[in-house]
C-alpha cells in the first residue's frame, strides 16, 4: 500500500507526507527478508537500515530548507519555486537516488547482501519496492526545484497539503546559510560511507553476530549482479519520475483508488491508527519467537 500511496496515481501534495509513505516500501521488504531468510538476512538488513537511515534523514532535512525558504511544503504550491536552490536541489536528488539504491550508497549493499541470501522473489520486491519509492521523491524533486510538468491540479478532499506548516525559524529565510545545506550532505556522505567504506560492511556483520543473529554469517561484498540491480532500479525510479511529469495523465488516480487516499490523508488520526496497527501486527510476528518463561 506505501508503494501506491506515494506514487503518482494516489498523489499527496504534501511532500513530508510523501516521503514518510515512501518508507513504507522499503520496511515492507526488510520485513519479507527477515522472513524469508532467517538470520541470513540480517547483515543485509543493518546495512540498508543504516543507508537509508542517512539518506531519508538529508531528504527530510532539505524539506526543512524548503519550508524555512518558501514557508510551505506543499508539492503543489511550491512548483518551479525552488529554481535558484540549486545546491539542495543537488542534494534532494542524489538523496532520492540514494533511496533507489544506486551504489556505492550503504542502500544498495545491503540490498546485494539481503537479496544474495533471500533469492529471487525478494529481489524482484526489492527492486520494484526501490524504484517506486524513489521515482516520487525524483518526481518531487523535478516539479519542485525544475518546475517540469504541468502544474498540479489543487488537492482533494482526502489530502493534506501542507500548506499550513510554521516555518522553523522566527520567519522565511531570503537565503540558504551553509549550515543549513552542511546538514543533508554530512548525512548523504554518511550514507556513501556505509557502501564505500572497506571492511565496514564486516564489522556491521561482526556486529549483527555478536548481538546474536544465530551465528549466521554472510560474505558481506559487492557483487557484480548487485550493483546491477542497483543500476536497474535506479533506471526504474527516474524513468518512473519521467512519466509522471511528463504524462501525469498515465499515472492519475482512478475512482476506485478514492478509498486508498481515505486510508492515509496525512492527517494526525490517520498516523496514530496506522501506528497502532502496525505496532500491534509487528507484536504479532515476533510473538512466536519469544522464548516462554
Amino acid at each position: 500500500m506505501g508503494l501506491l500511496l506515494c506514487q503518482d496515481y494516489v498523489r499527496p501534495s504534501y511532500v513530508d507526507l510523501a516521503l514518510v509513505l515512501a518508507v513504507l516500501g522499503p520496511v515492507g521488504t526488510l520485513v519479507f527478508a527477515r522472513l524469508l531468510a532467517g538470520e541470513l538476512a540480517d547483515d543485509g538488513v543493518a546495512l540498508y537500515v543504516l543507508g537509508h537511515a542517512g539518506v531519508k534523514a538529508a531528504l527530510f532535512a532539505c524539506t526543512g530548507i524548503l519550508l524555512d525558504r518558501h514557508g510551505t511544503v506543499d508539492e503543489h504550491t511550491l512548483h518551479g519555486r525552488a529554481r535558484q536552490l540549486r545546491g539542495v536541489a543537488v542534494l534532494f536528488a542524489a538523496g532520492a537516488l540514494g533511496l533507489a539504491g544506486l551504489p556505492p550508497f550503504g542502500t544498495a549493499l545491503g540490498k546485494s547482501v539481503t537479496e544474495e541470501a533471500a533469492g529471487g522473489p525478494l529481489t524482484v520486491l526489492y527492486v520494484l519496492a526501490s524504484a517506486v519509492t524513489a521515482g516520487a521523491v525524483l518526481r518531487v524533486a523535478a516539479r519542485v526545484f525544475l518546475g517540469l510538468g504541468p502544474p498540479p491540479p489543487e488537492a482533494g478532499e482526502y489530502e493534506t497539503t501542507g500548506s499550513g506548516e510554521e516555518p522553523e525559524t522566527r520567519g522565511r529565510i531570503g537565503f540558504v546559510p551553509d549550515t543549513m545545506t552542511a546538514v543533508p550532505a554530512l548525512l548523504l556522505a554518511g550514507a556513501l560511507a556505509v557502501g564505500a567504506t572497506p571492511g565496514f560492511g564486516d564489522m556491521v556483520a561482526h556486529a549483527v553476530n555478536e548481538a546474536g543473529s544465530g551465528g549466521a554469517v554472510v560474505a558481506v561484498h559487492w557483487t557484480p549482479l548487485g550493483i546491477l540491480l542497483g543500476f536497474v532500479s535506479t533506471l526504474l525510479a527516474v524513468g518512473l519520475a519521467a512519466v509522471a511529469v511528463t504524462r501525469p495523465k498515465l499515472l492519475a488516480a482512478p475512482d476506485r483508488a478514492l478509498p486508498l487516499r481515505r486510508l492515509q490523508s496525512g492527517h494526525v488520526g490517520d498516523y496514530v491508527a496506522w501506528l497502532l496497527v502496525g505496532a500491534t501486527l509487528l507484536g504479532v510476528l515476533t510473538l512466536p519467537g519469544v522464548p516462554a518463561t
